[in-house]
């Protein structure tokens, strides 16, 4: 996840996706997660506990695959049902939108606008499945958390420390590190 968000940060178009073939690219991640995916699955006669652990560890990994597809218009899936799920695991609108967006700037850039637009159409949908919660943010700076290993932390110190302009309504980074404990901090 980590890697896909920073090669968003560092692709520089606004018109070409940042891979030479977005079919080519999104197989060999999709076979990537299921290789990971297999040796996990491997380890479940062992430890049968661990079926659940991988169902929802993957699922994002899975999420955000499907959603490049949908961007590259590789699929017809519906983009606001997998944002929903993106949202679940994430659990915060901005860190959502700036997530989704990253995507989109990876595999069609020229959409991803639109795509912001569509995340902000949603947000009183996305608001009403999981209401915000400031003590999040508390739990993941919380001592007996390893930094970096939750989803929602990594992203947030992601874009706290980003530099790449996207088109979101200003505040969103600001919101972020206020909740994220970084006021004053970075630009």
């Amino acid at each position: 996840v980590k890697c896909l968000l920073e090669t968003a940060e560092k692709h520089r178009s606004n018109k070409e996706s940042f891979f030479m073939s977005n079919h080519k690219a999104l197989e060999r991640i999709s076979g990537d997660i299921k290789v990971m995916r297999q040796y996990f699955d491997g380890l479940v006669e062992d430890m049968p506990a661990l079926r659940k652990v991988i169902e929802k560890e993957f699922e994002i990994l899975t999420t955000m695959l499907e959603l490049m597809s949908i961007a590259a218009e590789i699929t017809d899936s519906d983009a606001s049902d997998f944002i929903l799920v993106m949202h679940k695991k994430i659990q915060d609108i901005d860190l959502t939108k700036h997530a989704v967006g990253d995507l989109w700037h990876l595999v069609n850039p020229t959409q991803e606008r639109a795509v912001w637009e569509l995340v902000e159409s949603m947000e009183d949908t996305l608001l009403a499945v999981v209401p915000p919660d400031a003590s999040l943010a508390q739990q993941a700076m919380d001592r007996s958390q390893v930094p970096g290993l939750r989803l929602d932390e990594m992203m947030a110190m992601h874009y706290i420390d980003s530099k790449r302009r996207r088109p979101v309504k200003p505040g969103a980074v600001e919101r972020m590190r206020k909740i994220w404990g970084q006021e004053g901090e970075g630009e």
